[in-house]
């Protein structure tokens, strides 16, 4: 028998992350962060207390991975070039990969959005993560200014609004609101918030088109 290669051994390790990780968010919201343990993890994911050690240091250390995947999910495809600007075809394409994310992986939107309303869970995971929010309220409120906005926190503050509780009726009651009349309800909202009259009359521009570089300018 063939000894197993690096690769080999890499894929198999981030199996097992990923099967704690996931593990741990069903446990999490099912009983809540501090009513869970270690012990409940490993046993619920079938695997030793001490193979769980050997992925992570403790279930902090968990709950922070099961953060940043979410946070990396969210927020990867916000600025696509990275070039530390946003124009208005990358905002689009940000709502509509916010929807396609939460249609295609409810369950896990579910119990994340679950566990983050928790009592105290915030204050465990945010140090890690407040420059990175810096970052990105300093993208946005820029480029609601470039779109005309007078107000670009108060704007943003309704934008994340938006998109938040279109998110909570796509995981709460998705038979209630198809997904492709709210996702546009959404995006005209927005740039009827932020832009200027001379803008918002072109928001016709902004239907729902299947590739990105098909947006008009």
């Amino acid at each position: 028998m063939c000894p197993r290669t690096a690769t080999q051994y890499e894929a198999i390790r981030q199996e097992k992350r990923t099967l704690i990780m996931d593990t741990a968010l069903e446990l999490f919201a099912q009983n809540g962060f501090h009513g869970t343990s270690i012990s409940h993890i490993s046993k619920k994911a079938g695997i030793s207390k001490g193979l769980v050690y050997n992925y992570f240091e403790s279930k902090e250390e968990i709950l922070k991975s099961i953060v940043q995947s979410g946070y990396d999910a969210a927020y990867n495809h916000l600025d696509l070039n990275k070039d530390g600007r946003l124009v208005k075809e990358e905002f689009v394409y940000f709502v509509r990969t916010t929807f396609r994310l939460v249609k295609e992986n409810r369950n896990f939107w579910s119990l994340y959005s679950s566990l983050m309303f928790q009592p105290g869970i915030l204050d465990l995971v945010m140090p890690q993560f407040e420059g990175k929010v810096l970052e990105i309220q300093k993208l946005m409120t820029d480029f609601l200014k470039e779109m005309g906005s007078t107000d670009p926190e108060g704007d943003l503050l309704s934008i994340s609004s938006l998109i938040k509780g279109a998110t909570v009726i796509l995981l709460t009651a998705p038979e209630f609101f198809p997904m492709d009349k709210l996702e546009e309800s959404v995006i005209n909202s927005c740039f009827r918030l932020i832009t200027t009259p001379e803008v918002t009359s072109r928001g016709k521009e902004y239907k729902k088109k299947d590739n990105l570089k098909t947006i008009q300018q």
